[in-house]
């Protein structure tokens, strides 16, 4: 290590990109490999030092120095192992010396380290938490303990996991620990693993949150008499010539409001109401990279409005239309135009059965905008909407045009938002409503306008999956991205787990 730390920088600069990008994650294996030891390192601490602590307590408590000791009696007494003069192979120290090194004035092993190895006080307390989670401990009688969170503990130490999605996970497994059974705490701890190995510690804290929503959805549920007294929209005093609003909506008055509000917040917006366009390199003729010029007129001017001026445009856009139509009832309104998904087997089980879950607290309903979502609020939208049966997983193909068009129509890519909800590509979190519908087979190579072509992309990752280094591949429904070897050498396909993290 003392030989490539004098070489790297003179070497890395004859560096090709490829050899630059494998050099780096090179680097970053080793580092995964010394974080795994820091933690080693910092459990040893605690322990040798509590050891200590405990033998100084049962020893005879050593004589009082004072400073009138003479310089012929310190040079008498024995070096300790903690003087760095001190060969290896030096004589061991005794129990009563060893308790006067750990006399040293720091109140723990957090601030011994913050002292010792000059680290912030918030990283020690860190990798002696991931300690205590990952790293099997002593009992009172001696025995061993295993981790508690062996999955993460193997990854970990295999360095397939950096330290810090390892605490990540750690802090979401103790929120979560006295309210899932232990079937969710295991599934949520090897979800959660699984995704720290593809992806990067912010992800995996975004995955966390999600996690501990859909287990946690902020405790027991509320009443309907305590929403009821609790919900509305309240008209404030008027500031500086604008009025003032505020609402307090349920869950599904909040996603009927969030639906019709980001119509106007889309930065994809169309005129068009066909769909989304799929940039096939095969269709256009400018070479703009699958984007056809006539794509490239047609989109909007740069919008320099702020997200929420977007969003009370598009609340007052959709009463505008709703006003223009004549056909508004003289109570209530149109039913709501929301997408919720639910898992088919739990759907079932409840309308059939009118039974819970085995854990509540844990549900497959999901809607657009604000995520993990009760099954009891997707029952009242179902009550006063129009269903559309759609059937995930198994051998069913529920819907494919052939090649009779190349745009989705808007019934397909309904059924794609429902098996996608979001952009596929790994780790993105954009919402379907953003998104555009992309032929996994180019169209112009043959590629059918069906739900088992199609995928829904962000425009970002449009661009990138169209420069043609990743290659997208389906397996029971789902896309997998194969990413370039300068990305992963191993080039493992990854899917995206945010929108299903129920699911590895």
């Amino acid at each position: 290590m003392d030989a490539l730390r004098a070489t790297a920088v003179s070497e890395a600069r004859l560096f090709g990109f490829p050899e630059a990008a494998d050099f780096a994650g090179r680097v970053e294996e080793i580092s995964r490999t010394v974080e795994f030891l820091q933690i080693v390192a910092a459990q040893a601490v605690e322990r040798t030092r509590r050891e200590a602590q405990t033998a100084r307590q049962s020893s005879p408590a050593p004589g009082w120095r004072t400073g009138w000791t003479g310089p012929a009696a310190a040079a008498a007494e024995p070096a300790t192992a903690s003087d760095p003069e001190v060969p290896a192979s030096a004589p061991a120290a005794s129990p009563a010396d060893v308790a006067a090194v750990v006399d040293d004035g720091y109140r723990n092993a957090a601030e011994f380290l913050r002292a010792r190895l000059r680290i912030g006080i918030g990283e020690a307390r860190r990798r002696l938490a991931v300690a205590s989670a990952v790293l099997p401990q002593t009992g009172i009688a001696g025995q061993e303990i295993p981790a508690r969170h062996g999955v993460l503990a193997a990854a970990l130490s295999s360095a397939a996991v950096p330290s810090r999605s390892a605490t990540v996970i750690s802090l979401a497994l103790d929120q979560v620990r006295h309210l899932a059974d232990t079937d969710t705490a295991q599934q949520m701890e090897q979800a959660l693993t699984s995704t720290a190995v593809q992806s990067d510690p912010d992800f995996v804290s975004r995955m966390a949150k999600r996690w501990v929503d859909a287990i946690d959805q902020d405790g027991p549920e509320p009443s309907e008499e305590e929403l009821r007294h609790r919900q509305g929209a309240f008209i404030r005093t008027p500031r500086r010539g604008l009025h003032h609003l505020e609402i307090f909506a349920t869950a599904e008055q909040f996603e009927a409001l969030a639906t019709v509000m980001n119509t106007a917040a889309n930065p994809r917006l169309r005129h068009d109401t066909d769909g989304s366009p799929d940039p096939d390199p095969g269709s256009n003729t400018g070479g703009t990279g699958g984007f056809s010029e006539h794509d490239a007129a047609a989109r909007p001017s740069l919008d320099r409005r702020s997200r929420a001026q977007k969003l009370l445009d598009g609340l007052v856009g959709a009463c505008g239309a709703a006003l223009s139509t004549g056909e508004l009832p003289a109570a209530g309104g149109l039913r709501p135009q929301v997408m919720v998904t639910i898992d088919y087997r739990e759907l079932l089980e409840r309308v059939e059965h009118q039974t819970t879950a085995a854990n509540p607290r844990l549900s497959t309903g999901a809607s657009t905008f604000q995520g993990p979502i009760l099954p009891s609020v997707i029952r009242k939208i179902a009550c006063d909407a129009d269903i559309i049966p759609v059937l995930l997983g198994g051998d069913s193909r529920i819907l494919d045009i052939g090649r009779t068009t190349r745009v989705f129509p808007p019934h397909i890519r309904k059924a794609i938002t429902a098996r996608d909800q979001g952009c596929a590509f790994p780790d993105c979190d954009i919402p379907a409503s953003w998104c555009e519908a992309h032929h996994i087979t180019y169209w112009s190579h043959g590629g059918t306008t069906g739900t088992d072509n199609g995928v829904l992309l962000c425009s970002h990752h449009h661009h990138v999956i169209h420069k043609e280094h990743w290659t997208i591949t389906t397996d029971s429904g789902a896309a997998w991205f194969k990413p370039p070897p300068h990305i992963d050498p191993r080039q493992t396909p990854r899917r995206n787990h945010y929108f299903r993290p129920t699911r590895t």
